[in-house]
C-alpha cells in the first residue's frame, strides 16, 4: 500500500520512520510541492495532507484521506471526494485546548482592557482611572457556547475556573458535565442568545450552519454581549455582524475566522474599535504536530487491520 504525504508546514513526514518500522509492507512518499503531488498521487491509496481538486482528479486508487485540520469543509467542497467511497478523517481534538484558551484570551482582552491598554502603550498614554472604572470580572456572567464538541467542551472546562454560568447548544445529544448548567438542542438557541453575556460560536461549517448567526439572532442578544467566532468563517453572517456592531446592538466581537481569508483590506472590521481580529491562527500550539501524528498513526494501524470506522472518521453528508 502506498501512502503519500503532501506538502505542509507541520513536518508531517516525521511519522514515516515510526510507521515504516511498524509496517514494512507499506510504501511512503513525501512531496515538497503540489507538482510532486500530481506526479505521485495516481499510485497512492492513502493521502495525508491538504488536497487540491487537480490532485483528487488524478487520484485513481485513493481510499482514504487524512486531514491535518480539524475543519473539513474545504475537503467537502470537492464533489469527487464528498460523493465518493473515499474515507475522510479529521484532526478533531487536536486544537480543542488552544482554541478554548484563545477564546478566553479574546474575551479577557476586552473585559480586562488589554486591547485598549496595548494601544495606549504605543502612544505612551497613562489613563489608569478612566479605564480602571470600565474593567469587569467574569464572575457570575453567562457564557453561551454554540456547538459543544471538543472545542466547546474544552472551553467550558476552563470557563468554570472563572466562576461563569455555562450554557450550551449542540445538534447532537451530549453528556452534561456538572459545571455546565444546561446543554440543549438547537431549539434552545434563541434562549441561549438572549441570556449570554459572552457568546462563543464553535460549530463546524456545514450546509446547516452557514449564516446561522445573522440579523435575526443578533436582535435577540443583549446589547452588552461580546461575540466570539472561532470555528469557520461564514457561520456568523459578517454583514449582519457589522450592522449589529455599528448600531451598538451588540457590544463587541472577537474573530479568528472570516468569510473571506485573508480578510479583505477594505473590510470595515479592520477599523472598528469594538472588534478584535486574529488571522485564523488560534489553532497554533506546540502540541499540534504531536496530536496530528498520533491520530494518523493510530488510523494507519486501524486501516491496515481493516478496523473501521477510523478515528475521527467524517460523516461526509453531515459535514463533520
Amino acid at each position: 500500500m502506498h501512502i503519500l504525504i503532501g506538502p505542509n508546514g507541520y513536518g508531517l513526514e516525521e511519522v514515516i520512520p515510526e510507521l515504516s518500522a511498524r509496517h514494512p509492507e507499506l510504501t511512503f512518499t513525501c512531496c515538497e510541492d503540489q507538482a510532486s503531488v500530481l506526479d505521485e498521487i495516481p499510485q497512492a491509496e492513502v493521502y495525508f495532507g491538504w488536497l487540491s481538486p487537480d490532485a483528487l482528479a488524478a487520484a485513481g486508487k485513493l481510499r482514504w484521506v487524512q486531514s491535518p485540520s480539524t475543519g473539513v469543509d474545504g475537503f467537502l467542497k470537492l464533489p469527487m471526494l464528498r460523493d465518493s467511497e473515499i474515507i475522510l478523517t479529521s484532526a478533531r481534538g487536536t486544537h480543542a485546548t488552544c482554541l478554548a484558551e484563545h477564546c478566553l484570551a479574546m474575551i479577557l482582552a476586552f473585559t480586562r482592557g488589554i486591547k485598549t491598554f496595548t494601544l495606549h502603550q504605543r502612544e505612551h498614554r497613562w489613563e489608569a482611572r478612566q479605564l480602571r472604572n470600565t474593567l469587569v470580572e467574569l464572575t457570575g456572567s453567562t457564557l453561551g457556547i454554540v456547538g459543544f464538541g471538543t472545542v466547546g467542551q474544552a472551553l467550558a472546562k476552563r470557563a468554570q475556573a472563572f466562576d461563569m454560568r455555562i450554557l450550551a447548544v449542540d445538534v447532537l445529544p451530549r453528556e452534561k458535565p456538572g459545571y455546565v448548567e444546561r446543554i440543549g438542542g438547537l431549539d434552545t438557541l434563541n434562549d441561549l442568545l438572549a441570556t449570554s453575556d459572552y457568546l462563543v460560536v464553535t460549530v463546524p461549517y456545514t450546509n446547516e450552519t452557514v449564516g446561522m448567526i445573522g440579523a435575526e439572532q443578533f436582535a435577540l442578544m443583549k446589547p452588552s454581549v461580546i461575540v466570539v467566532g472561532i470555528s469557520r468563517g461564514g457561520v456568523i453572517d459578517e454583514n449582519a455582524l457589522i450592522a449589529a456592531l455599528n448600531t451598538k446592538q451588540i457590544a463587541a466581537a472577537a474573530l479568528d475566522v472570516f468569510e473571506q481569508e485573508p480578510l479583505a483590506a477594505d473590510s470595515p472590521l479592520w477599523d472598528m474599535e469594538n472588534v478584535l481580529i486574529t488571522p485564523h491562527a488560534a489553532g497554533g500550539t506546540q502540541f499540534e504536530f504531536e496530536s496530528i501524528r498520533d491520530i494518523f498513526t493510530e488510523n494507519v494501524d486501524r486501516f491496515v487491520r481493516g478496523e473501521f470506522p477510523l478515528r475521527n472518521q467524517v460523516d461526509k453528508q453531515r459535514g463533520f
